[in-house]
C-alpha cells in the first residue's frame, strides 16, 4: 500500500470491531465490547477492550488494557507487543500476535490459537 512498511501501516489508532474464536464470535465480553488499540511511531503501543457489561465483583473479567513498547517482524508477519504494565493480576510476558491488513481493517490474531481480533482504522 503507497510503499508503506508494515510497521508504517500500523501506526495510529484503530477501533475493536470483534473477535472470534474457530471463526465464531469469541464468549465472554459481551455482544458489543468497546477498544482500542494504538501504535505510534516511536515504537509504544496500548490497548484497552472493555465488555459492553460490568458486574461490579468482576470488574476485569472480560477485560484487557495494558501498554509498552512494540517491534514488527515482517518477515514473519507478527508484532509483538512488549508488555511493560497491565491491569490484569499477573500478567507478564510479551504477547506475539500475526497480523493480517485487509483495507482499513487489521486482524491480529494470538500464536498458537484460533482466536482472531478484528480492528478498523479511526480516521
Amino acid at each position: 500500500m503507497n510503499g508503506q512498511s508494515d510497521k508504517e501501516r500500523l501506526i495510529g489508532s484503530w477501533r475493536h470491531i470483534g473477535s472470534t474464536v474457530d471463526g465464531k464470535p469469541r464468549l465472554g465480553q459481551g455482544a458489543n465490547p468497546k477498544g482500542i488499540i494504538i501504535y505510534d511511531a516511536h515504537g509504544h503501543m496500548a490497548c484497552q477492550v472493555a465488555p459492553d457489561r460490568v458486574v461490579a465483583k468482576a470488574a476485569l473479567d472480560g477485560a484487557v488494557a495494558y501498554f509498552g513498547k512494540y517491534s514488527v517482524d515482517e518477515v514473519a508477519r507478527t508484532v509483538t507487543h512488549l508488555r511493560q504494565g497491565s491491569v490484569q493480576p499477573g500478567d507478564k510476558g510479551d504477547l506475539v500476535r500475526g497480523y493480517e491488513f485487509i483495507g482499513d481493517r487489521l486482524i491480529l490474531r494470538p500464536l498458537g490459537t484460533t482466536t482472531e481480533v478484528h480492528w478498523e482504522r479511526i480516521k
